[in-house]
């Protein structure tokens, strides 16, 4: 089997979807794209043709992508868990990975509005807006999501329930916040 059109239209209905629920601007100019990445040749220009072809149809500029099996590997069944958890730091602390398994992006992987790099981006965690979380399965496993940041996803509670009941809800979740960051300080005190 090899590489499928469910991969085109799972991750173009993605992206199609956070457009119309956050702005389109918003997701040309402030989310990134988390790739499969195996770095396989047919994979990687497969991949590659896809994120490309999107971006173009979306009038997304240099759209920044990383691949988090160059740090971790490729764990099968965990890949998407994988994406999600380097997204959710990028969320936090605003440093998008670079794809530090290559010197340079091959010459059969499509480049057109895409930013591949070795090299880390850095921005503010606020400038990031949505992640592009894509398990480019062969022979029709294909999956994508969005992940939207904690501050677009406040946003959109806030414009659901209102100030009044998202004010009462961080109240109420004071306790939660202390718990975890009690947590967060004790591990590190545990690091050698």
């Amino acid at each position: 089997s090899s590489p499928g059109v469910g991969n085109y239209i799972s991750f173009a209905r993605a992206v199609a979807r956070a457009m119309r629920d956050v702005g389109a601007e918003s997701i040309r100019r402030r989310s990134f794209v988390q790739a499969h990445g195996t770095g396989t040749p047919q994979n990687r220009t497969t991949e590659s043709q896809i994120l490309s072809g999107v971006a173009k149809a979306c009038r997304i500029e240099d759209w920044p992508v990383a691949a988090i099996k160059c740090f971790v590997g490729h764990t099968m069944a965990a890949a998407g868990g994988d994406q999600l958890a380097s997204s959710l730091g990028v969320f936090a602390h605003g440093i998008l990975p670079g794809i530090t398994t290559i010197d340079a992006v091959a010459a059969d992987v499509q480049q057109e509005h895409l930013r591949i790099s070795p090299n880390p981006l850095q921005r503010s965690p606020e400038d990031w807006d949505a992640s592009f979380l894509n398990a480019k399965g062969f022979g029709g496993n294909n999956a994508s999501a969005v992940l939207l940041s904690p501050q677009r996803t406040t946003a959109m509670l806030q414009q659901r329930h209102g100030k009044h009941d998202w004010l009462d809800y961080l109240h109420r979740n004071e306790s939660v916040r202390g718990q975890q960051q009690q947590y967060h300080d004790q591990l590190l005190q545990e690091i050698p």
